[in-house]
Parts: structure tokens; C-alpha cells; sequence
């Protein structure tokens, strides 16, 4: 089975920037940039997601990617120990996203 994820949290770390960053740029409530980041939508206006991509100089792809329940599973664990890693006090871990976002199309 594949999944999609939202990496938006990821290219936010990767960029230094927030989401009140996106909330200005972009004129979508907070509300809406968070179900975003945390992958609470079921689709997006491609106008958005040019706008986030100009904002964060990236590709939509670098957003919302396929994954397999492998490579998902794959993605939870590193994230966990990024997570593990942050609590330690590591530094270099500051700018590691720690959580892994799916959509969820159950109703699709």
C-alpha cells in the first residue's frame, strides 16, 4: 500500500522558516497552514502549493511525496530517533523534523 506524507515541516526546518512566514505570504489563515503542515488536508490549490514552493525555494515534490508502508515505516523510526535526539540536548538535531505527517484519504 502507498501512502502520501506532507513534508512541509521538514522544508520549513531545511529553510529557517516558520509558519507565520507562510501565513504572511500566502494570506491563509493559521488554521489552514496547520492542517497543512500536519497533513489534516485532503487536497491543496495549486496556487498554494506554488506559492509555499516559492516561499521555501522548492519543488511541489519536496512537499507531499509517496511512500511506500515500508519506506513510511522507515521514515517513523528516524524520525523517532530525531526525536530521541532533540530531548538529548543535540544541537545538529534542532533542524531534524521529528514527526511524520500522512493524509488520510480514507473517505476517497
Amino acid at each position: 500500500m502507498d501512502y502520501l506524507i506532507v513534508e512541509l515541516e521538514t522544508q520549513l526546518l531545511k529553510t529557517g522558516k516558520t509558519s507565520a512566514d507562510l501565513i504572511r505570504v500566502t494570506g491563509h489563515t493559521p488554521a489552514n497552514i496547520s492542517k497543512l503542515r500536519n497533513g489534516k488536508i485532503k487536497a491543496i490549490r495549486l496556487k498554494t502549493l506554488l506559492d509555499i514552493c516559492r516561499i521555501l525555494d522548492c519543488q511541489p515534490g519536496d512537499i507531499i511525496k509517496r511512500v511506500s508502508e515500508e519506506e513510511l515505516d522507515s521514515l517513523a523510526v528516524e524520525r523517532a530517533r530525531n526525536k530521541i535526539r532533540r530531548m538529548k540536548g543535540d544541537p545538529d538535531a534542532m533542524k531534524l523534523p521529528t514527526d511524520v505527517y500522512t493524509v488520510d484519504l480514507g473517505d476517497e
